[in-house]
């Protein structure tokens, strides 16, 4: 299946940190308590002896969290993710059993659950994310993560006739643009494939063109 991971690209660290995704195939994994829901690996209690055990639990696992191909659609992820679409998504290839798919509800998982269940289970109000996660029990933080086939950039203002104006006025728009062409430059001859995104009917879609 294919799965995306967005990434903003607005200073010299952000590309840094891409190239360095793009050359070795390696992710960043974080523990659950450092994600950004506050609701994150909560379950109602049903044995309060159970607090310690689950904690415990969960903390051994290394969490790192893609789009699926609605969450790429939306504009909302890469306004949150791309820093306004100064940005990328990165596409991965990966086998469906390497993959979690995060599942939306209304209510909380409980604590005799599976511990992957408790960690891959979120509110409705999430669901626009579309996510999926990697999940795995280990020290390590950086993990390498099915294959990347491509990386989508993102467009600010797309075909706006006056779009060069903003490029002295929008914070980092002129470090995104020099970002973009480096990344573009670095990834000739890996194998892996440069495009633009656009909006179109309130979606966002995949460039016929190759950069």
């Amino acid at each position: 299946m294919e799965i995306y991971k967005f990434r903003k690209l607005t200073s010299e660290t952000d590309y840094c940190r891409l190239r360095n995704i793009l050359e070795t195939g390696y992710f960043w994994c974080s523990s659950f308590w450092k994600l950004n829901d506050p609701m994150e690996g909560v379950f109602m209690i049903t044995n309060p002896d159970n607090l310690k055990r689950i904690f415990e639990e969960k903390e051994k696992y290394k969490i790192c969290s893609f789009s699926g191909e609605d969450g790429f659609k939306n504009p909302a992820m890469w306004g949150y993710y791309t820093d306004g679409f100064k940005g990328v998504a990165i596409k991965v290839e990966i086998n469906d059993n390497e993959i979690e798919e995060v599942h939306y509800e209304n209510k909380l998982p409980i604590d005799n659950d599976d511990m992957r269940k408790i960690l891959t289970n979120k509110l409705k109000k999430w669901k626009p994310e579309n996510e999926f996660r990697f999940l795995i029990n280990s020290e390590n933080n950086y993990q390498k993560i099915g294959k990347i086939t491509a990386v989508y950039f993102g467009d600010p203002y797309g075909n706006a006739e006056n779009k060069k104006i903003f490029e002295g006025k929008i914070e980092n728009f002129t470090q995104y643009t020099e970002n973009r062409e480096k990344i573009k430059k670095s990834t000739d001859g890996e194998g892996i494939i440069c495009h633009d995104v656009e909006i179109k009917n309130g979606e966002v879609i995949k460039s016929d063109k190759n950069l």
